[in-house]
């Protein structure tokens, strides 16, 4: 079948349909002048979007959130990054053995890694709170860091580095000048995908935080009691912005040539 086979275009679109469709009736909703969700929609407003970005407890849960997902992501990079190099400097089975451990926490069921990161800070005498909470995003975003830059350092070629100490560069300049700049894609991704995996993260952040609610946190504590257009409206904000970070990464990836 030829890669431009209507079927093949068809597919593709019901496919993106059956993805997406959720969330456009999700912000449809937030769209609907009346205190409770169904179809069809009789009259639009937009005052439920308004009182969503009024209300204080949504902006303090978003701003809670982007802390945890900002010192969750530099620990990430700070653990990841140096472990990267590590594992890519191994060979055969014991860089695989390597590999399948640093990779293990990703494939845990969350609720299972949520329990035991709770356990394993209060052993440590660490309260829960925002501090637990980065610890334990940080805890699940170090593999997906580590794989992203195997993934880059397995194209870079030897030669590169090579031709630079040939050419009389240190260490600190061919990483500094060879090696960060051919992992800067990786890197960029990397950051983003650990911020929304962090923003995202609910299980975690139930099981280790405190006073402080992050906005998952937040939108499940609201969900209790009933769902509403408020809820929607506010899920369809914070959406939109998750949608255009991840295009701008996309645009950002693909200009730098890290699918090449």
């Amino acid at each position: 079948m030829s890669a431009r086979s209507p079927l093949l275009t068809l597919w593709f679109w019901l496919f993106v349909a059956f993805l997406f469709a959720p969330l456009a009736v999700m912000a449809a909703m937030g769209f609907r002048d009346s205190g409770f969700v169904a179809f069809p929609i009789q009259k639009w407003t937009t005052r439920w979007y308004a009182d969503a970005l009024a209300d204080r407890d949504y902006r303090v849960a978003l701003w809670v959130s982007v802390q945890v997902a900002v010192w969750s992501t530099l620990l990430s990079m700070a653990v990841g990054v140096p472990t990267a190099f590590a594992v890519a400097r191994l060979r055969g089975v014991v860089r695989a053995a390597a590999v399948a451990v640093v990779v293990l926490p990703a494939f845990l069921p969350i609720v299972v890694s949520a329990i035991a990161l709770r356990m394993f800070l209060g052993r440590l005498g660490m309260e829960p709170g925002l501090s637990a909470i980065a610890f334990g995003h940080a805890v699940g975003s170090v593999p997906f860091v580590v794989v992203m830059l195997l993934t880059r350092l397995n194209a870079m070629s030897p030669s590169l580095a090579e031709a630079a100490r040939n050419l009389g560069a240190d260490e600190a300049i061919v990483l500094s000048r060879i090696v960060l700049p051919f992992l800067s894609p990786a890197l960029f991704g990397a950051f983003l995908f650990c911020i929304l995996l962090s923003f995202e993260d609910f299980m975690r952040s139930f099981f280790l935080g405190g006073f402080d609610q992050t906005f998952p946190v937040l939108l499940f504590a609201r969900l209790r009691f009933g769902f509403n257009p408020g809820l929607a409206a506010i899920s369809a904000v914070v959406l939109a912005a998750t949608m255009l970070l991840g295009l701008h990464a996309e645009r950002f990836l693909r200009r730098r040539g890290i699918d090449r």
